[in-house]
């Protein structure tokens, strides 16, 4: 397998937020896959080191020289990280090959890669582990799946130990991770469910990350939902403006709105926050970590900050902490003290933000 080294850019980092602030960005899902699954999928039988972008979704990756996406190199292999720093962040000249693929700078371009993207992802995901599936249509299915009476349109993939209640229909592309769950009459559209999510209702172009749970009636659409969320009964996101206009969006990196120049935007929502139940979420809005609001919130202002707490006041940190440990204990995870340390410094960050 080829050595992968990542290399950073600050500003996609702060742009890809609230999606970023515990996890690298090449740790964020699109599609079925991470951007790092993706890749080490792609060099698992390969040799040497590939210096990479970390927001980048490639299907097809040469073993060797310089690799561009529309005019922009994103990948080289080389031994040098001297010379791969120069070609892909400094703008040095080169000569490469030119491939198909996606370089995502903004969490709303997640949901508008879906349909192209989890497809081949599916694909990738087959050369590697065909024999676990059993084929129905064009829907690979686990053999350690459960379900029945559900209808369902591929392409798509169902991963290990799902269950699937009568009366769900799921339409392609999708992607459902393992361990998941997913409810009587939902209705999933091109979506990717990360593991151990809890859903119903409807859900369309949508990414679930993992370890999060939706699991009553009513619309996500358009949206990139974190881990360990959980979304109240009777929540409904806004994933189209009553003008049909272009939506705005809050930025960390800008701290302010700005255009995202597309019709559809739903809502961007970062680990550990609590929608309550009969929340209306605005259209464009995007959620800090750890944020708890309620339908007294409702509609939703463009931007929820960071730890937020219903009626305007800010979770302590003591509280987050507890929260976290809490709600990943009854998945049998035990949080990391980096982890733990990384919720700190988000933490710090928007205390001082605000003085």
């Amino acid at each position: 397998m080829a050595k992968v080294r990542f290399l950073k850019e600050p500003t996609v980092e702060r742009k890809l937020l609230p999606l970023t602030h515990l996890r690298n960005v090449e740790d964020v899902r699109v599609g079925a896959l991470t951007f790092r699954e993706r890749i080490e999928m792609l060099t698992a039988d390969a040799e040497g080191t590939l210096y990479i972008l970390p927001n980048v979704v490639l299907h097809d990756l040469p073993r060797s020289g310089v690799i561009a996406v529309g005019g922009r190199p994103v990948a080289v292999w080389t031994e040098e990280a001297d010379v791969a720093r120069r070609i892909l962040l400094e703008g040095d000249s080169y000569d490469g090959r030119e491939v198909e693929g996606h370089l995502v700078e903004r969490p709303w371009d997640i949901p508008h890669l879906l349909e192209d993207v989890i497809p081949e992802d599916i694909e990738l995901i087959l050369r590697a582990r065909s024999e676990e599936f059993y084929r129905l249509n064009d829907v690979f299915i686990h053999r350690s799946t459960s379900l029945r009476l559900v209808e369902m349109e591929g392409p798509g993939l169902i991963e290990a130990q799902v269950r699937i209640s009568p009366f769900v229909v799921l339409q392609g592309p999708f992607y459902v991770g393992a361990g998941s769950l997913i409810k009587s009459f939902s209705h999933i559209s091109a979506s990717s469910l990360g593991p151990v999510c809890k859903v119903a209702g409807e859900i369309s172009h949508t990414v679930l990350h993992g370890y999060t749970n939706k699991q009553h009636a009513g619309f996500v659409g358009h949206s990139y939902l974190g881990e360990w969320v959980n979304v109240g009964a009777g929540t409904e996101v806004s994933n189209l403006k009553n003008t049909y206009g272009k939506v705005r969006a809050y930025s960390y990196h800008e701290g302010d709105v700005v255009d995202t120049g597309r019709l559809f935007v739903g809502t961007f929502v970062g680990d550990h926050a609590k929608l309550g139940i009969n929340t209306t979420v605005s259209t464009g809005t995007v959620v800090g970590i750890f944020a708890n609001i309620t339908a007294a919130d409702s509609p939703t202002p463009k931007f929820v900050p960071d730890f937020y707490w219903t009626g305007g006041g800010r979770m302590d940190l003591s509280k987050a902490l507890e929260v976290a440990r809490r709600v990943m204990a009854r998945r049998g995870i035990t949080p990391t003290r980096d982890y733990l340390k990384r919720i700190e410094a988000v933490y710090r960050k928007t205390v001082e933000s605000e003085r």
